[in-house]
């Protein structure tokens, strides 16, 4: 549902909520009418590892108040995302609780000035009164900010060219004297006035370059270009038999990028299935660890 849409349904729920209540004063004394929030509800914008990698935003609720409340539907509102970031169903808030709802990111608007991420609410008390209002969240780790400024690099970098990385891990050898390649294809436009450089590509918790921990690429590459390969030797950051298990982002590859259209940050770039399962079977080879399984 459109978030305008939404905003516009709370807005008829609460005019009919009024007006009931006015006729309700006539002939019915004591009938529920809307109130403001009740005090001690609070929002807060966060986001995790594996939120990061499957692309959603968790709205923290916190009631510090007395009394439960039910938080009957919620709609976030800030200029750099598109509509959208929404929940219909009511959800419970005791006393001194807290709850992450994790909810699907919708596009970015990378033409937008940053602002405040308002979250429009409607609620029923313990006594069963309804109540509306509007709340600031509280953004501690520029998690808005963040998420914008990653999507909007994103859209510059494909107006430039797409970064492939290849099906299969590239390798020589075997054992301990393994050493193996990501062979990485920039594909540029066809054509265009577009431009961007490759700094480099960041080390991960998994794996880091043959020679260090980061690989110094400084590419320029322009729309129009004839694609090109950057060859990464890639070796274990650690060998350690919980690396593996553990992992939630060792595979996924951060590019820093400047475009030429003034933008510049970190791209994370992740492996397909395949190219995944055969790093996490070069790195077990290459430390002498037990094969990890599937």
């Amino acid at each position: 549902m459109p978030h305008a849409r939404v905003i516009r349904s709370l807005a008829l729920i609460g005019a009919l909520a009024a007006a009931s209540a006015v006729l309700a004063g006539c002939s019915a004394p004591g009938a529920p009418a809307e109130e403001p929030l009740p005090a001690g509800l609070a929002v807060a914008i966060q986001q995790g590892r594996l939120d990061v990698v499957n692309g959603r935003l968790v709205v923290r609720f916190e009631n510090t108040g007395d009394d439960p409340v039910t938080v009957e539907g919620f709609a976030v509102e800030t200029p750099t995302l598109a509509d959208g970031l929404e929940r219909t169903t009511p959800f419970e808030l005791a006393a001194d609780d807290a709850i992450a709802i994790r909810l699907d990111l919708p596009e970015s608007r990378c033409d937008a000035e940053p602002g405040p991420v308002v979250v429009h609410v409607t609620a029923r008390t313990a006594s069963g009164v309804e109540a509306a209002g509007d709340l600031t969240a509280e953004d501690p780790f520029d998690t808005v900010a963040r998420v914008n400024a990653e999507d909007c690099l994103a859209e510059s970098v494909a107006d430039v060219a797409a970064i492939v990385l290849p099906e299969h891990l590239r390798s020589t050898g075997s054992g301990p004297d393994r050493r193996a390649f990501i062979d990485v294809t920039i594909e540029p436009v066809a054509a265009g006035d577009t431009t961007m450089r490759i700094e480099r590509v960041y080390g991960t918790t998994l794996l880091n370059a043959e020679d260090g921990i980061d690989w110094t690429l400084g590419v320029d590459v322009a729309a129009g270009d004839p694609p090109l390969v950057l060859t990464l030797p890639v070796r274990p950051a650690r060998c350690d038999a919980h690396a593996i298990a553990d992992d939630k982002r060792g595979t996924i590859l951060p590019f820093e990028i400047a475009t030429g259209d003034g933008r510049a940050g970190r791209l994370d770039v992740p492996s397909d299935p395949g190219l995944k399962a055969e790093l996490y079977a070069y790195y077990a080879e290459r430390c002498g660890l037990e094969a990890p399984r599937g």
